[in-house]
């Protein structure tokens, strides 16, 4: 009666292969996720990198705007900026529509934030502009 059966033993330890092997199954399955996880994520922050420094970049910014508003077409027509700390505010009255339409046009094409835009028709041939735009 002392004795213990060695089949209960090959029994014990075919429990504790099969524990560990599903325990194993199961890390490696959670390993697989985090990894693809972890690449997901990581596109996602590359992609953020990318877009900050197209967005995030003031003196860039300022730059070519600063470009856009002192191009030949543009320039003619009275458009007053005013640079604040975070944005610029740009308000013309009386501003042909071609010169406004070519205004917006290189605005919208470039990387701004634009907070507001404000266009009112004012006859067949003017309008009037009221934009700010932040960085």
């Amino acid at each position: 009666m002392n004795r213990i059966n060695p089949i209960h033993i090959v029994v014990l330890l075919t429990i504790i292969l099969i524990i560990a092997l599903y325990s194993l199954a199961s890390s490696k399955r959670e390993l697989t996720e985090n990894k693809e996880t972890f690449k997901s994520t990581q596109e996602v922050a590359q992609r953020l990198i990318a877009l900050k420094d197209v967005y995030a970049n003031k003196v860039r910014i300022k730059q070519s705007l600063q470009r856009i508003l002192n191009d030949a077409m543009i320039k003619s027509s009275t458009i007053a900026t005013d640079f604040k700390k975070n944005s610029v505010s740009i308000h013309a009255e009386n501003i042909d529509l071609k010169t406004l339409n070519l205004l917006v046009g290189k605005l919208l094409n470039a990387a701004y934030i634009i907070e507001s835009m404000d266009i009112k028709n004012t006859s067949d041939s003017l309008a009037e502009l009221k934009m700010e735009i932040k960085w």
